[in-house]
């Protein structure tokens, strides 16, 4: 005699697709034993994809003021952030965070202007006409590109007057005269920032007119004479 039991656990479908209609035939290998529907595997799924987040065809960065999306690294890290499923706003959060630390150095150029004083236009007219008349053409870009700060200014402008002093410091100990490609305008702007200098002192005195006078030659100008 078969049990009554028996006959109802045989009979009952090993899975079901939802609480109202079994499954039929064997149980899917896809169905966890954790769930007793497929239903109640959708539910979960949809459940963690909204905790973590879906994941888009390909991530935008275009809201990014700093990086470039052609940039071929960036295309590597698109594709590993694809494959570890990283959400879009989770995406978002990094570029955001990487804008703002390029912010940290970002170069306020009218600030930096304005920290070079009034006269700042001259100033820096000067410095270019000096860097023009003294470096090679790629020296002078690479000089021009590389001043966004009013102290990269000042710097510059300390080494010139040291150069255009006659006295520069050599690495051996030694000082000398730079060479003689200095515009006549650099050094009576020279003279005049070193007029006790030129009074006082002869060795001095001697080389800045040598200098003059190489200057005047080389632009077809004229020196006026100086008195001892």
């Amino acid at each position: 005699m078969t049990d009554e039991n028996t006959i109802k656990t045989e009979d009952a479908p090993s899975w079901f697709i939802d609480d109202d209609r079994p499954g039929i035939g064997e149980r899917p290998s896809w169905l966890p034993d954790k769930f007793k529907t497929t239903a109640d595997l959708a539910k979960s799924f949809n459940e963690l994809e909204k905790r973590l987040g879906t994941v888009p065809d390909d991530y935008d960065l275009s809201k990014s003021r700093y990086l470039d999306a052609d940039y071929v690294p960036f295309h590597e890290l698109k594709q590993l952030a694809k494959e570890r499923r990283v959400p879009q706003d989770v995406f978002d959060k990094m570029v955001e965070s990487l804008d703002k630390y390029m912010d940290e150095f970002k170069i306020d150029h009218n600030e930096e202007i304005t920290k070079l004083g009034s006269n700042a236009s001259d100033r820096l007219e000067t410095l270019n006409n000096w860097a023009k008349a003294n470096l090679s053409d790629e020296s002078y870009e690479a000089l021009i590109n590389n001043l966004r700060t009013a102290e990269s200014v000042k710097a510059i402008e300390e080494l010139r007057n040291k150069m255009m002093s006659g006295n520069p410091q050599i690495p051996n100990g030694n000082t000398g005269a730079i060479a003689n490609n200095t515009s006549l305008e650099d050094l009576k702007l020279e003279l005049t920032n070193n007029l006790a200098k030129y009074k006082t002192d002869p060795n001095y005195r001697r080389d800045l007119q040598t200098r003059l006078e190489v200057a005047a030659k080389n632009s077809g100008g004229f020196v006026d004479k100086m008195g001892h």
